[in-house]
C-alpha cells in the first residue's frame, strides 16, 4: 500500500479513495500553517523566498514572496502537504518545490527552468501562527490533569456515538490509564469480549522472531529469499532485511486481481503462492520502497521452516510465555473474545473482514492494548530481542519504515511502533523513549478517522489546544438524498465512481474497489473520516467535488 518516500496509494495512476487498513501507517503529520523562508544560493547571489502557508476545508493554500524583487503574495497554484511532505507549484514563475517538515524545518529542492537547487525553509513568524503550534513539545509534570482531559475526549466521543474500542497509556512500563469505550452503542454480540484484531501491529511481533532466529545464527539479513522459496520471482535478488523493510520489489497478494477482498474468503497457502508468483516483482529489489504484506508472508513462512514451529508456537515461546500474557491470540487458535467490526452508516453496521488464517504473520493476532503496551514496553527495554538487533530494527534517518517497526511522528515527539486494522478495526501500538510513554488503542468502531482519534488523545497528553471533532447525528431522510446517485466520472483522474443508497444511506464505491459509507456533514456535503475523503454534491450542475489530502477532483454525472 506504500510507494516511495512514504506515500500511500490515496493517490497514484487512480486515486485509492479506500484504504486496506492491514497496510496502513498512521503518521500524524505536524502543522506547517504560517510564513516560511528560505534563501536560493545561485552562482553566488542568494535570493529569498518566503511561502505563506493557510489551511482551509479543502486542504491548504499558499503565496509566495519574493522580497529582493519585490514581488508579493505571488499565487501558488498548488499546495499539498501529506505525511510531512510539502509539494507547491507555481506557474507564474514556473516553479515547484517539494520538502520535508522536520521540527522547524523543511529541507527539500526548488525547480524552475530545468534548474534545481537545495532550499531550506525556516518559520519565519511573520505570518500565521506555526510557532505557536510547532513549538517543542513537554510532558506534564502532573499527568492528571492530561488523563483527565483525555478520558472527558473520550466521554464525549461515547456519548455522541462516535468511536468504540479501548486505548491505554503506560509511562515508565506501568499503566496510568485504560478505558474500553463505545461498546454499548453497537449492536450487541453474544459472549464476552476482551480482544481486537490488530491488523499490521502483528508485523512488529514477526520481525522481532526473526531478529531472534538472527541472534541465534539461524538466518542472516543477507540469506536470500531463494534458500527458502525459490520460485517466487527476483528471490535470488532479494534479501531478508529488503523484505523486513519493504524494499524487496514484491507485490502485496492481499489486494486480489479481480477481487480485492479476496482473503474475506477462505484460501490456502497454494492460492496465495499462485497470487504472489502471478504479481511478479514491482520494482528491483533495493532500488525503491513499497509496502508489501508479501514480504512479511514469506518471512512468517520462514519462520516456521527454521523452528519447524507454527507461528502461533513461536508467538508463544517470544511473548506469551515469557511475558505471561493471556490474551494475545493468532488465528489458528481461532479466539472467540474477538469484538466484532462495525461501519456507521446512520446507524452501526457489522462488516465483514479478513479471514484471518490468509494472514498469519501479517495481520492475524488479536489482543488488546494494555498487551500492547507491555509487548513495546518489552521490546525497547531489550527484553525481547537485544539492543543490537533493536538498533537495526528502528528506521534510519528520514525513512518512516524501519524492519518491522515505523516512526509515528507527533510535532517535535517521535514515537516507534506499528499502526494496523483490518477491515473494520484499527490500532496503534507506539512508544516514545525520550519520554518513556506508550500509546496503543484498538478501535472496531470508529467515525472520525483513528489518525484523528490519535491526534486527539496526543493532545491532549501534551497539553495542547484540541478542537473536539464536529459530530452531526442527524438522519437524513431517504427522499432528500435521491438526488445524489448515479455513476460519476472525472476529466482529471481515471477513476469512476459510483454513489447509491442502501439501507437509507448513500455510499460511494470507486472502480474495483470496496464501497464506503458516506456521513452527512451538511447540506450537499458528506465525508468519509477513515480516507479523509470529503464529497460536495451541485446536483444542479450534475457533479460532485471530491477531495482528498487537500486534493479536489471535479465529477461529472453520466
Amino acid at each position: 500500500m506504500t510507494t516511495k518516500n512514504n506515500k500511500y496509494l490515496h493517490m497514484k495512476t487512480k486515486l485509492s479513495i479506500f484504504l486496506m487498513l492491514i497496510c496502513f501507517t498512521s503518521i500524524f503529520s505536524q502543522e506547517i500553517t504560517g510564513s516560511w523562508k528560505g534563501e536560493l544560493n545561485f552562482q553566488g547571489s542568494k535570493l529569498p523566498l518566503v511561502f505563506n502557508i493557510k489551511k482551509n476545508k479543502e486542504g491548504y493554500t499558499s503565496t509566495a514572496d519574493s522580497p529582493l524583487q519585490q514581488a508579493k503574495d505571488i499565487p501558488v497554484d498548488k499546495t499539498v502537504f501529506e505525511k510531512n511532505k510539502l509539494t507547491l507549484e507555481i506557474s507564474a514563475i514556473g516553479g515547484t518545490y517539494t520538502g520535508m517538515l522536520e521540527g522547524k524545518k523543511i529541507t527539500g529542492t526548488f525547480s524552475q527552468n530545468g534548474i534545481s537547487l537545495p532550499l531550506i525553509l525556516e518559520s519565519s513568524g511573520e505570518k500565521g501562527n506555526f510557532a505557536a503550534k510547532n513549538e517543542t513539545l513537554q510532558l506534564p509534570q502532573n499527568l492528571n490533569e492530561s488523563i483527565k482531559r483525555i478520558d472527558d475526549f473520550i466521554s464525549y466521543l461515547e456519548k455522541n456515538n462516535a468511536e468504540a474500542g479501548e486505548v491505554s497509556l503506560f509511562k515508565n512500563g506501568k499503566e496510568i490509564y485504560k478505558r474500553n469505550f463505545g461498546q454499548q452503542n453497537l449492536p450487541s454480540s453474544p459472549g464476552k469480549h476482551s480482544a481486537f484484531q490488530i491488523g499490521s501491529v502483528t508485523k512488529t511481533m514477526t520481525a522481532s522472531m526473526i531478529f531472534k532466529l538472527i541472534e541465534k545464527k539461524q538466518l542472516n539479513l543477507n540469506d536470500k529469499l531463494s534458500k527458502f522459496f525459490p520460485e517466487v520471482p527476483n528471490a535470488e535478488k532479494i534479501t531478508i532485511s529488503q523484505m523486513l523493510n519493504h524494499t524487496s520489489g514484491l507485490g502485496d497478494y492481499v489486494q486480489g486481481k479481480d477481487d480485492m477482498m479476496w482473503l474475506i474468503n477462505k484460501s490456502d497457502d497454494t492460492k496465495i503462492m499462485a497470487r504472489i508468483k502471478e504479481q511478479g516483482s514491482v520494482f528491483e529489489p533495493g532500488t525503491d520502497k513499497r509496502y508489501s504484506n508479501t514480504g512479511y508472508y514469506l518471512l512468517t513462512k520462514i519462520l516456521e521452516k527454521i523452528t519447524k514451529k507454527s507461528y502461533a508456537e513461536n508467538l508463544k515461546e517470544t511473548f506469551t510465555a515469557p511475558l505471561q500474557l493471556n490474551n494475545l491470540y493468532t488465528a489458528g487458535q481461532n479466539p472467540a473474545n474477538v469484538y466484532l467490526p462495525y461501519d456507521f452508516t446512520g446507524k452501526w453496521k457489522s462488516k465483514e473482514d479478513f479471514d484471518f488464517n490468509n494472514v498469519v504473520g501479517v495481520g492475524d493476532i488479536a489482543t488488546n492494548p494494555t498487551t500492547l503496551n507491555i509487548i513495546i514496553n518489552h521490546i525497547f527495554e531489550g527484553k525481547i530481542v537485544s539492543k543490537a538487533s533493536l538498533s537495526e530494527m528502528m528506521p534510519k534517518g528520514d525513512d518512516n519504515f524501519g524492519k518491522g517497526i515505523i516512526t509515528v511522528p507527533f510535532y517535535s515527539k517521535k514515537y516507534y511502533g506499528h499502526s494496523g486494522g483490518t477491515y473494520g478495526t484499527n490500532s496503534l501500538m507506539a512508544y516514545n523513549p525520550e519520554d518513556k510513554i506508550s500509546f496503543s488503542y484498538s478501535l472496531n468502531a470508529d467515525r472520525i478517522g483513528a489518525n484523528n482519534f490519535a491526534i486527539g488523545v496526543l493532545s491532549l497528553l501534551y497539553n495542547k489546544e484540541y478542537e473536539y471533532p464536529k459530530l452531526n447525528n442527524e438522519k437524513i431522510p431517504v427522499s432528500d438524498l435521491q438526488k445524489y446517485p448515479g455513476e460519476y466520472s472525472s476529466k482529471d483522474i481515471p477513476l469512476g465512481l459510483k454513489i447509491f443508497i442502501e439501507d437509507d444511506s448513500l455510499f460511494a464505491q470507486g472502480t474495483d474497489q470496496p464501497a464506503f459509507p458516506l456521513e452527512y456533514v451538511e447540506k450537499d456535503q458528506f465525508k468519509f473520516d477513515n480516507a479523509g475523503v470529503k464529497i460536495i454534491f451541485t446536483p444542479e450542475k450534475k457533479q460532485l467535488t471530491l477531495i482528498q489530502n487537500g486534493n479536489s477532483f471535479i465529477f461529472d454525472k453520466k
